[in-house]
């Protein structure tokens, strides 16, 4: 036998694997599927404590009080920095927070919605 035949060989057993061998033992038993319905597990997420902002406050310096804003701080021993924001920016800001405030509310509806589904009302029987 050649190497040809011995590849030839090789090859239409490997395809073949265990097909040409006869069944030993038992016969094979069907594989039968049983669906049930299963209850929904309770989503168990505690609703978040209201947002507490602290206060913040704002002074608006301007060439007439600019001195006299830098003397009260001066007075009430607050370190003295200047933050600013143009009025552009400010208005880009509060555009900023307003999609904040929307994604939020946005996001509770999703929550609220999820705990809608796996949570059925309090007077209606679960089967």
């Amino acid at each position: 036998m050649n190497v040809r035949h011995l590849l030839i060989l090789t090859s239409l057993l490997s395809i073949s694997g265990c097909s040409l061998l006869p069944k030993w033992g038992e016969d094979v038993k069907p594989i039968t599927v049983k669906t049930e319905a299963v209850a929904r597990t309770p989503l168990n997420l505690p609703e978040p404590p209201p947002l507490k902002m602290r206060p913040v406050e704002w002074l608006i310096i301007t060439p007439e009080n600019a001195e006299q804003i830098w003397q009260k701080l001066r007075d009430e021993k607050k370190d003295l920095m200047l933050i600013t924001l143009t009025d552009e920016g400010y208005e880009m800001l509060a555009m900023n927070i307003a999609e904040i405030k929307n994604l939020i509310a946005q996001q509770r509806s999703v929550i609220i919605k999820y705990k809608e589904y796996y949570e059925p009302p309090k007077d209606t029987p679960t089967k």
